[in-house]
């Protein structure tokens, strides 16, 4: 399905993550034997770890060949960092007024849904086509956001469950921690990285089976010691993977094929999978206030993140108009969503069962929005690049 949907949309002029939410949906109304979570048990955290890190070690190797200017990496830091919490305590205000939810759970839906990610803001910049200056912020925030973001969630959720949620140096502390387990998984998975390459030579099959096994050890041990800190992981050895292989005289180029294939299968299993997880039951309560909190979310925190932290970094006004128009959320909140509101609801957490439905639609109606409107705000606003428009 995941694969039809890929193959489908671009005849119909959309990205196809605006396909696969919509089937995965559907696929779990038809057939409740989808569900990942009865099909792989105990597993279905570590797995989806494992796949969303192999994603983001992708995405961390484009950004070594998305060179930019100390302005505008700036500006997607503080995009990340300051626009991040912005949206985390906004849209937690938001959910907890409007759709009701406990204070705690709306603060731990806040930090899932403040991520945006490659996986989703990838494609539809590819699909607006809009210019490289633009297009690598928006890449780098959706970046760096994803494992940061998750870090976030992570404390809030053990605090959750360890009934200490209003212990904020407390989750500061963990949040560091998380940083430095980071740093820890990254420097196991670059040495394995190193010494593997060096013996694979120029053996691509072997360089290609080096690079997977250093990311998913990298990254295991890392959220081993403290869950979700194996994205930060990947992410960071993704972005030295090829100045590794530079030094070790490894062609990067030869192996990217095969982590774009895999990227693309994930991706889609991903969505399928994960929207497959919401019943229809589940959304009747939620909808209509949801989409309430998705409408502030798009049309003013966003919008005035991106005016606010743009500021002074030679950006014009189309463009910031653009960048604040481009926040969707994707697999890294949909895949937190889902585990944590498996454990919530098992601990019988109040409002977890909530946790999920709430996620979807937020991710939902976000990629429906600019999926449709991407392409067309990047061409209202002068922002199509002309070479990939002619090609």
């Amino acid at each position: 399905m995941a694969a039809a949907c890929q193959v489908v949309a671009p005849r119909l002029g959309l990205p196809a993550l605006v396909l696969l939410l919509p089937a995965g949906f559907l696929l779990g109304m038809a057939a409740s034997w989808t569900d990942a979570r009865l099909i792989l048990g105990d597993s279905f955290g570590p797995v989806i770890d494992v796949v969303v890190a192999v994603i983001l070690f992708r995405g961390g190797m484009d950004l070594g060949r998305r060179p930019m200017g100390v302005g505008d990496t700036r500006v997607a830091l503080r995009l990340v960092w300051f626009g991040g919490l912005v949206t985390w305590v906004a849209g937690a205000l938001a959910i907890w007024l409007i759709v009701g939810i406990a204070w705690d759970m709306a603060l731990l839906l806040g930090a899932i849904l403040a991520v945006s990610g490659p996986t989703v803001v990838g494609p539809l910049l590819r699909h607006a086509r809009v210019t490289r200056r633009v297009g690598d912020t928006l890449t780098w925030e959706s970046l760096l956001l994803d494992p940061v973001g998750a870090l976030a969630a992570v404390i809030v959720f053990q605090a959750l469950r360890a009934g200490n949620e209003s212990d904020v140096v407390a989750g500061v502390l963990a949040f560091l921690e998380g940083i430095g387990v980071a740093a820890i998984g990254t420097a196991a998975g670059v040495a394995f990285l190193w010494i593997g390459l060096r013996l694979a030579g120029s053996n691509h099959v072997v360089g290609t089976t080096v690079m997977l096994a250093a990311v998913v050890l990298g990254s295991g041990i890392a959220s081993a010691m403290v869950p979700n800190a194996g994205l930060l992981t990947a992410l960071a050895m993704g972005a030295v993977a090829e100045r590794i292989s530079v030094r070790v005289r490894h062609d990067v180029d030869a192996v990217l094929p095969f982590f774009d294939t895999v990227e693309a299968i994930a991706i889609g299993v991903l969505f399928v999978s994960l929207a497959a997880l919401v019943s229809p039951g589940a959304l009747g309560p939620v909808i209509l206030a949801t989409l309430v909190v998705v409408a502030l979310m798009v049309l003013v925190v966003r919008p005035l993140v991106a005016f606010a932290f743009t500021v002074g970094g030679g950006f014009s006004w189309r463009e910031r108009l653009f960048i604040g128009w481009m926040a969707p959320r994707g697999i890294v909140a949909a895949a937190t969503a889902a585990s944590m509101a498996t454990s919530l609801v098992r601990a019988g957490t109040p409002g977890a069962d909530l946790l999920l439905p709430v996620a979807f639609v937020v991710i939902a109606g976000t990629v429906f929005i600019y999926g449709f409107t991407g392409s067309s705000a990047a061409r209202l606003l002068g922002l199509r690049s002309a070479k990939e428009a002619d090609g």
